[in-house]
């Protein structure tokens, strides 16, 4: 026992680790490596270590040796024998099983352990034996991915070195202009020199601001070879059409969006995840999948891939055997389908976090406050006879809130400011208290388009936006963000909203980010989950008592 360590490991794979201790800065990296951050009590962050965290530390090459000599060289007790028996068990199984490419192109999965393969899913008869004692099994290339996700859910993950189809050439490269910072050099070859090993499929994880879409347009400069990019929405559409074009040599008509009248491809088109998975009615037919099935791509780009809805996962699966990339600002899914992204569109390759580039100047540094508005007493004794559902948004409603988003604004006067909220009545409310114009869903394409490049010219100072602003949104000039609603306890949502603020502007000045939550309710308690993203990297939120 040693009770100056910094870390408590218990045998529920939870880690308490005290942030205030000298080693925190040490030992940080690698507890990210190895677990999820998920309470922040106090000076005690609790993190949990699961199945897809080890094979992922794994996949970094990280050993079951050093994961073992680091838990307990730097916990105050040794760590639990069954822990570290299941950490060692995690590590097994992901060096057991591999897709591999055998002769004529015919495909194999191969287990180290005998015994395994018959008792997973298949008859004894259709196990070969290889000449190094290994199990074999021939499969079909349109089996690849569900049998993936059958081993996946097993708690099986399979290395897929079985390679991928070749698309149709492309001219693709960066104008000579386009300059790559070192880490989206980094990240690009964190594919690339996996091209011949298994692919080069996999997830890159970068913060908003940081360059996603660039990485992505030196992957296909590498590849060369036909692209499909697909995208949340249309915002998102139009700023990869517009990078493609300024940032790349590709020949004008060699790049364009799909568009269901029109039913044109190009050598690199742009979709969304929502024209890919339309049907005409609930049970029916995909509309469009069979003309994208049809086309020889030799790459797939999934932006935003966190979001990928459930049809899309399906989609993956047909396309198993081209090469796929993941760029998003964060892998986590509050439904916890991120084994699906790990199984379908491949591990994590790369990740660079927001202090790292704040501290590079590559990004701006953001400052995180949360503001706890108390309910009027009207509104407090109206809110407990409510459900527990109604609870939340009546919390998020919060009329006060609006009495302190005015203070906000006079506060930050003479900046560009973002408003950002949830519930359509309540930014309603917002624009008639402000006369600052609304962004919605509704709002039409050419309109928000005028007021956003109306904000980016100054022409407008503040903008009031609803979940329009969670994705792809390019507003490097917003200086202040302030949030009067989420979504319930989405750190995926808190990520990209302060994103809207990361990109790094000529005046290299620090953001900052409001967020608004009436205290002593759920709101209050959710909001700390959402808070777990900014933590995690490094930040905390300065807390204040509106009292006014």
């Amino acid at each position: 026992m040693n009770p100056e360590r910094p870390l408590l490991v218990q045998a529920d794979r939870m880690i308490y680790v005290q942030t205030n201790h000298r080693e925190y800065k040490i030992i940080h990296p690698v507890i990210q490596e190895i677990a999820d951050l998920i309470k922040t009590p106090s000076a005690i962050h609790v993190y949990r270590m699961s199945e897809y965290s080890i094979w992922y530390a794994c996949e970094q090459g990280i050993t079951y040796e050093e994961l073992a000599s680091f838990l307990t060289d730097f916990s105050k007790v040794n760590p639990p024998h069954a822990l570290l028996d299941w950490i060692k068990e995690q590590c097994e199984r992901f060096n057991l099983l591999e897709i591999i490419k055998g002769k004529k192109g015919k495909l194999y999965i191969v287990s180290k352990k005998k015994g395994l393969l018959i008792s997973l899913f298949c008859e004894k008869e259709e196990v070969l034996i290889t000449k190094d004692g290994y199990e074999a099994m021939a499969i079909r290339p349109a089996d690849r991915s569900r049998i993936k996700q059958t081993l996946m859910d097993a708690g099986y993950p399979v290395r897929d070195s079985g390679g991928y189809e070749e698309g149709t050439e492309a001219s693709i490269s960066l104008k000579p202009e386009v300059m790559l910072r070192p880490y989206q050099r980094e990240a690009c070859e964190s594919l690339i020199k996996r091209r011949h090993l298994d692919g080069g499929n996999g997830v890159i994880v970068l913060p908003c601001g940081a360059g996603k879409t660039i990485v992505g347009l030196a992957i296909m400069a590498e590849i060369k070879q036909e692209v499909l990019v697909l995208t949340p929405n249309d915002t998102s559409l139009r700023q990869w059409e517009r990078e493609i074009k300024n940032k790349t040599t590709v020949k004008e008509g060699s790049v364009g969006i799909y568009r269901p009248g029109q039913q044109t491809m190009f050598p690199i088109t742009i979709t969304t995840y929502q024209m890919l998975t339309h049907r005409k009615s609930k049970n029916g037919s995909f509309s469009h999948l069979p003309l994208f099935q049809n086309r020889r791509w030799g790459l797939i780009i999934y932006d935003e891939v966190h979001l990928l809805p459930a049809p899309l996962f399906r989609f993956a699966a047909l396309l198993h055997s081209t090469r796929r990339v993941g760029l998003t600002a964060t892998c986590v899914r509050e439904d916890k389908k991120e084994k699906d992204i790990f199984s379908l569109i491949g591990p994590k390759r790369y990740e660079a976090g927001i202090q790292m580039l704040e501290q590079n100047h590559w990004i701006a540094k953001p400052v995180c406050k949360e503001i706890r508005v108390q309910f009027s007493e009207e509104d407090a004794v109206a809110h407990w006879y409510k459900s527990k559902r109604e609870q939340f948004r009546h919390a998020s409603e919060n009329l006060k809130k609006l009495d302190v988003l005015e203070t906000l604004l006079e506060r930050h006067q003479g900046e560009k400011i973002i408003v950002i909220g949830s519930y359509l009545n309540q930014l309603k409310q917002v624009r008639e208290r402000t006369g600052f114009p609304l962004i919605t869903g509704e709002t039409p394409k050419e309109e928000r388009e005028r007021l956003f490049q109306a904000f980016r010219d100054s022409k407008v100072t503040t903008l009031i936006l609803s979940k329009v602003a969670n994705l792809a949104l390019d507003l490097p000039d917003a200086q202040v963000g302030i949030q009067l609603s989420g979504a319930y306890g989405s750190r995926q949502e808190e990520a990209q909203r302060i994103g809207r603020l990361l990109r790094l502007s000529d005046k290299g000045r620090s953001v900052t980010f409001y967020s608004l939550v009436t205290a002593g309710t759920k709101e209050e308690e959710r909001a700390g989950n959402r808070q777990l993203f900014m933590i995690e990297q490094g930040y905390e939120y300065e807390s204040e008592e509106w009292t006014s």
